[in-house]
């Protein structure tokens, strides 16, 4: 139930960087409690840190980078795609 996945871009720097690989837990599909996770977001697989937005109706996602130069998103839940928590990194030297 675990995936090891290559970061590609710079929108989670300087948590994460292009290059970077996590290991995905592919069990931890909920977003209770927030934190980050590989999602497919309805334009791409990507990393983010995702939380539910519980008052939201209908049921809505918040997507942040950790990298200000990218602006947080929302999704309906049904369009996220999680595929699971990342629940390590390791980074090139």
């Amino acid at each position: 139930m675990a995936r090891i996945i290559t970061i590609d871009g710079d929108s989670m720097e300087p948590l994460l960087a292009s290059g970077d690989r996590v290991l995905v837990d592919t069990s931890q599909r909920v977003p209770a409690p927030p934190g980050i996770f590989v999602i497919w977001d309805g334009l791409g697989i990507v990393a983010k840190r995702i939380e539910h937005i519980p008052t939201a109706e209908p049921s809505r996602i918040v997507i942040k980078s950790v990298n200000p130069l990218y602006g947080d998103y929302e999704r309906p839940t049904e369009e996220v795609n999680i595929i699971g928590r990342v629940i390590w990194a390791g980074k090139k030297l």
